[in-house]
């Protein structure tokens, strides 16, 4: 990935762990909203449920109803298409409500609804570079001691020349952002770029983001100066369909299944979903197939605690997993990696904050620009990508496999991934099918 490119290329990271925890789950409520803090859950804690809920899909011909008074629930919201439909019961019980629906003959299946992420891993040391003095451990036994400069950046390949016009000329395509919403009003982003779609959080039309890590990945896909569809001269060839479905709870699955679906419908080439957590939700899954049905690409983070297990949903093997890797083309620290794991693209690994060596820079709410880090800044690269290929390559519009080989096919093979079975993606030969050289 060029310097140029990873100057303008990024997002926030998302907590999610690594497998199921036997701990109980931790269950948030319908209460106003806590300090993001609080919403933060580890494998201590177990998993972060919406409390009391749990999601069903009866079969056909099935009233739901009868379904939740055989059970004591009451019957909550529909999911968009009629996805599934939230039950309500006692909470703590969220687990044994939805594995007594699943031995009932009316219905398909049952889960809580769980809390993805799109936060930082506590963990981290750092994912915010506000600029300044040279980053410094933050806990630990090296707490308040600098950073190892081994950190910061020694390789960065493909430095040199970008064509910054590669992707002009293209057909206008739409991708989705399913997040915490953008900034519409954020001159990153072109005159009619973004469209307003769902807040599936807050259950209204406005989609505005009040958190900022929306904006910063949907500004990596196509901000005119630091997303990919600006800096390749695709600009209004790629447009966004910006759907929430994260505030300080988190991200139910509830509404991430009905942005899915909703994207799809919408007709997208691709969505990006920075955001995970350890379950696998049989509604995302089916949703997920159900974008594929309609030509349009699932693109998700791989997760952020380091660990060998893929989140969900990138563990879906009809999404695409995006590991984030840094500017030696290695995987960097927090990124999760493990089967099912496709493709790897900078997520940066902060060392100096005084220079964009290792961490990522893209639009905030409010106006403004941030340098952060984790797979949430890669898996929008993968996105950006997408729209920019599939607006000059009218083979790759309305073929989710054919765009999906694109991108893998055309990856850069690195020495720094080449042990966890990926490739690092290559804008430039995704969308020409040729190879950048350099001068030097």
């Amino acid at each position: 990935m060029s310097r140029f490119f990873s100057a303008g290329l990024a997002a926030i990271a998302v907590a999610s762990l690594a497998a199921c925890s036997d701990a109980p789950d931790a269950v948030i409520g319908n209460e106003p909203e806590p300090p993001q803090s609080v919403a933060l859950s580890n494998g201590a804690q177990g998993e972060q449920v919406m409390a009391g809920e749990v999601l069903v899909k009866v079969k056909n011909g099935v009233d739901v109803a009868d379904v939740a008074r055989g059970r004591g629930l009451s019957v909550g919201e529909h999911g968009y298409r009629e996805a599934f439909v939230i039950l309500r019961g006692a909470a703590g019980a969220e687990h044994a409500n939805a594995n007594a629906l699943k031995s009932d003959s009316r219905v398909e299946w049952a889960e809580p609804n769980y809390l993805r992420r799109p936060t930082v891993d506590p963990k981290l040391w750092a994912f915010k570079n506000p600029g300044g003095l040279n980053m410094l451990y933050s806990r630990g036994g090296s707490a308040g001691q600098p950073i190892s400069s081994s950190y910061a950046s020694t390789v960065d390949a493909d430095e040199d020349n970008i064509d910054d016009s590669f992707g002009a000329g293209g057909a206008a395509v739409v991708i989705g952002s399913i997040d915490t919403g953008v900034d519409f009003t954020h001159t990153e982003f072109l005159a009619g770029q973004l469209i307003k779609g769902q807040d599936w959080y807050s259950n209204d039309t406005d989609p505005t983001d009040t958190d900022g890590h929306g904006t910063h990945t949907t500004g990596t896909m196509v901000g005119r100066t630091v997303g990919i569809a600006g800096v390749s001269g695709a600009g209004l060839n790629v447009k966004v369909y910006v759907q929430r479905v994260c505030g300080q709870r988190g991200c139910p699955t509830a509404a991430i299944i009905n942005a899915i679906n909703a994207a799809a419908n919408y007709g997208v080439v691709a969505m990006n979903l920075s955001l995970g957590g350890p379950s696998e939700s049989q509604g995302e899954k089916d949703a997920i197939a159900y974008a594929l049905s309609k030509n349009a690409l699932v693109i998700a983070s791989a997760g952020n605690d380091g660990s060998g297990t893929v989140s969900c949903p990138a563990c879906d093997p009809n999404a695409i997993s995006v590991l984030a890797s840094n500017w030696k083309d290695q995987k960097t620290s927090y990124s999760q990696y493990g089967s099912g794991l496709d493709i790897g693209a900078p997520g940066g690994e902060c060392y100096s904050n005084t220079t964009p060596e290792g961490c990522i820079y893209s639009s905030y709410k409010g106006g403004g620009y941030e340098w952060l880090q984790g797979t949430s800044m890669a898996a929008p690269q993968v996105t950006g990508t997408a729209g920019v290929a599939a607006s000059k390559n009218s083979t790759l519009r309305g073929n989710a496999a054919a765009l999906r080989s694109q991108l893998l096919n055309t990856a850069d093979a690195v020495t720094g991934l080449s042990s966890y079975g990926v490739k690092r993606l290559n804008t430039y030969r995704a969308v020409t099918g040729t190879t950048l050289t350099s001068p030097n």
